[in-house]
């Protein structure tokens, strides 16, 4: 035969080898076919997320009112406890009276829902008109005194 004349590519082509070009075109498509098996894992795995659906926030403003309503009615039963004392008693204060101590519990409790509204209503506006409303919102006195002697407030 003609042995000689038959080139090396077609030589390899007869005995079932590939060429280079061949080789890399066929890893070019394996790479691609699991790069979209593994986005479809991906997006299944969204879509799984999604229905279960995003952390429910819908009671947290219904729960923290409460808990502020609770906070002013607790407040408001102290004062009146207190006026009803000092009705009974001589004018005199006594000592521990006139030092002043840090913010109540419900003092404290209601700073937080004032500093809450405040936040959400400045996101609110950022939202709607951010040059406009952001501003006045921010440097009203509410939002300065409602952060004092807050703790840590997280908003979710």
């Amino acid at each position: 035969g003609t042995g000689g004349l038959v080139s090396p590519q077609a030589r390899a082509a007869r005995r079932g080898y590939m060429g280079r070009e061949e080789a890399k075109a066929q890893s070019k498509e394996a790479q691609q076919a699991k790069e979209k098996a593994a986005f479809e894992k991906k997006q299944a795995q969204r879509d799984k997320q999604w229905e279960v659906g995003a952390k429910d926030t819908s009671g947290d403003a219904a729960a923290a009112a409460k808990a502020a309503e609770a906070a002013a009615r607790r407040a408001e039963r102290k004062a009146i406890e207190e006026e009803e004392g000092a009705m009974g008693k001589s004018t005199k204060p006594k000592k521990k009276d006139d030092v002043k101590k840090g913010p109540t519990k419900a003092e404290k409790a209601q700073r937080a829902l004032l500093a809450a509204q405040a936040l959400e209503k400045a996101e609110k506006a950022a939202k709607k008109t951010p040059k406009k409303d952001a501003a006045p919102a921010a440097a009203s006195g509410d939002v300065a005194s409602a952060s004092e002697g807050v703790g840590e407030l997280t908003i979710s």
